[in-house]
């Protein structure tokens, strides 16, 4: 093993953007970071959104904010602020704003970035399949307690692996046990349960991998770890699920 370091400014490739700006990413080993100056004037769909040739910004955002405000407007309308010193996980489908005569500037660590103020090809297929945005549509759900969308996308003779030695641990079978899984995990975490996407990985043949974050608070204990879900699809429903964890001892301690 090494140590592998690189210096952004020196290193990183510069993306400008119509005006108002620029985005400089860097590497280095397993990290992509991208930091982000957005000068006062700068809008999405005026300074990146010709390079980027979509209606609205399909990059899933994770950063920081250093300096600086920005607006953000999501494609359902909902409206929020981002200010320096804020935490974000912004979906994909937004227009962004600087908001007043300060520049903003973001460090963004999602996987995404590395598609972000670049245009695609005129003719290439979206990096999404169908069943990777199916999957996406099931986080979503989810999150939300919409088992009726999750009835939509799963097949009824679903197979959902749970590995570990807790009390949700083991093999459940069937839609109708696979939602009563989801639904015990509420009752145990009083509806603290997430599972919030970082990235999301397809081969074109019906199997999906997706890494998520999990958090939920149990007993007054908050756990947060990283998990990856396996899915095989037939047609267009689901028919496997197998979890795997980052810290399966933990997580099984937790929900225990």
């Amino acid at each position: 093993m090494t140590t592998i370091i690189s210096n952004l400014a020196r290193d990183g490739e510069r993306r400008p953007f119509a005006s108002h700006g620029y985005a400089m990413l860097g590497t280095a080993g397993a990290l992509a970071l991208m930091q982000g100056t957005f000068e006062p004037g700068w809008r999405w769909s005026e300074d990146v959104k010709p390079t980027a040739g979509t209606d609205s910004c399909q990059v899933h955002h994770l950063g920081y904010v250093l300096s600086g405000q920005m607006g953000i407007r999501l494609d359902d309308g909902t409206e929020s602020t981002l200010s320096a010193g804020d935490l974000f996980d912004l979906p994909p489908g937004h227009d962004g704003w600087v908001i007043g005569d300060q520049p903003c500037v973001m460090l963004d660590y999602s996987p995404d970035l590395i598609r972000y103020a670049v245009g695609r090809p005129a003719g290439l297929a979206a990096p999404d399949d169908k069943h990777m945005t199916l999957v996406r549509r099931g986080y979503a759900a989810f999150n939300t307690g919409d088992f009726d969308t999750l009835r939509q996308i799963m097949s009824n003779d679903v197979v959902q692996h749970v590995p570990g030695e807790s009390q949700v641990s083991g093999v459940y079978k069937g839609i109708d046990g696979v939602l009563g899984y989801y639904r015990k995990l509420g009752e145990l975490t009083d509806g603290t349960m997430r599972a919030e996407l970082i990235d999301v990985f397809g081969d074109g043949q019906g199997h999906v991998v997706a890494l998520h974050q999990s958090s939920a608070t149990r007993n007054g204990v908050t756990w947060v770890g990283h998990q990856t879900l396996v899915f095989t699809f037939l047609g267009d429903r689901v028919t496997e699920v197998l979890e795997l964890a980052d810290d399966l001892p933990g997580l099984s301690a937790f929900m225990s």
